[in-house]
């Protein structure tokens, strides 16, 4: 897995990226992907933020919240944006399998994905960066 720096030089370049972070994402997953969600298409980038499951209600005064697409529920929808994604961003997991559903379909992306996360030993041979 290479150094999320190493991308750096490539943000301006605009690409289809899809953000996605844990099942029933707390705070700090939804927040750091609309987060970065915010921070990516100031560059140009085309940004979808996927999440693997529904979340609590009480996320949903965050801005863009209604924009997030639930796989489970919008699968077809996030489908599509996974199947077109040059970037995939994985923010606040480890491991695959903490994206439920989602595990297979990103096991089978040929995209590049970048790991941005805090937890103790990561699933690195998924990742391109991290």
């Amino acid at each position: 897995m290479k150094p999320v720096s190493d991308i750096f030089p490539l943000l301006n370049v605009p690409k289809n990226v899809v953000i996605t972070f844990h099942q029933k994402p707390d705070a700090d997953a939804m927040g750091s992907g609309l987060g970065m969600y915010n921070f990516l298409i100031q560059f140009g980038h085309k940004v979808t933020v996927i999440s693997p499951t529904n979340w609590a209600a009480f996320l949903s005064w965050m801005p863009g919240a209604k924009k997030v697409i639930d796989f489970e529920i919008q699968n077809e929808k996030a489908l599509k944006a996974l199947q077109g994604a040059e970037w995939l961003f994985c923010l606040d997991f480890n491991v695959l399998t903490r994206t439920k559903n989602m595990e297979p379909v990103i096991k089978d992306l040929k995209c590049t994905k970048i790991l941005l996360d805090h937890h103790q030993q990561p699933q690195t041979e998924m990742f391109d960066y991290g």
